[in-house]
């Protein structure tokens, strides 16, 4: 462009004619923001702005809850961690140990369906009536199948009986039997357990004081919280007796189940959260009351 100025104008006429020039540049672009961008951004389509519709969408797909969620998956995945279940090694180890036990009976379960991701066929067994819709749940039952451990579809059974006076099923069925946190489950379902049996006990209600007593079983294994199983003599000798040396007996037992540690009249030289016992006699003394 060659400005007036260039072929003789005066300068009044070269100042109008530059402004002319430029409102007739604005014009040609009406989309541009003076002072901002560029002509190659210009040329580009305007995008649309989010409507408020668009927003509320994206929110609803955020707040909805993932495959495999929902109240009674929650709930198993609070109370019990998931897949940071603490049970979870001593399960490996007692299923590897076992040689991986065919039928298992859990009385007293409550909802800790995590046993089937290391046992292929497990029986629950508890009194509470909501257990039910939890033990049928898709959900919970198709997290179970992605974090299963074990090739074969997961069998799963739930029995809502009172495990204490109410038959489970035909006795000497079941090839490992577990008793974790529910009180004494040793002396009305031992019967459920086959001779040669295995029985994973837990301490803290001293169920496995309890087992220890019956001359149907053999103490087989002390379990730490990692899993590690300690069979050997030297490993086991000194649970179950007391500070004195002497075998714990049946009324140091019932004082167990009386009194805090901090009040009782002895002390033991061990003490594991979990033992292995095997089942050594084909009868047992146990059943429903």
């Amino acid at each position: 462009l060659v400005l007036p100025r260039a072929i003789g104008c005066p300068p009044w006429c070269v100042a109008a004619l530059s402004m002319a020039i430029r409102g007739s540049s604005k014009r040609a672009q009406p989309g541009r923001a003076e002072g901002c961008g560029s002509h190659a951004e210009e040329a580009q389509p305007k995008k649309k702005p989010r409507t408020a519709r668009g927003v509320k969408e994206v929110a609803a797909i955020m707040k909805k809850p993932a495959r495999g969620n929902g109240p009674h998956l929650s709930q198993l995945l609070s109370v019990y961690k998931g897949l940071d279940d603490w049970h979870l090694p001593i399960f490996r180890s007692v299923q590897a140990y076992t040689k991986q036990p065919r039928v298992v009976l859990y009385p007293g379960s409550s909802r800790h369906i995590t046993a089937s991701l290391i046992f292929p066929n497990v029986t629950y067994v508890d009194i509470d009536t909501k257990l039910g819709d939890f033990f049928q749940d898709e959900r919970v039952l198709d997290w179970v199948e992605e974090h299963k451990e074990y090739a074969a579809a997961a069998e799963i059974r739930f029995l809502l009986k009172n495990f204490e006076n109410q038959e489970l099923g035909q006795p000497r069925s079941a090839d490992l039997l577990i008793s974790a946190c529910a009180g004494i489950v040793s002396k009305p379902c031992a019967v459920y357990l086959k001779g040669g049996g295995h029985f994973l006990v837990s301490d803290a209600h001293f169920d496995a004081r309890e087992v220890n007593l019956d001359p149907c079983f053999r103490l087989v294994a002390a379990v730490d919280n990692d899993g590690t199983i300690r069979d050997m003599e030297e490993d086991l000798r000194g649970h179950f007796t007391t500070t004195k040396g002497t075998p714990l007996t049946r009324a140091q037992v019932q004082e167990s189940k009386e009194k805090p540690k901090n009040r009782r009249s002895f002390k033991l030289q061990k003490e594991s959260m979990f033992y292995l016992f095997k089942k050594v006699s084909a009868s047992s003394s146990g059943g429903p009351n």
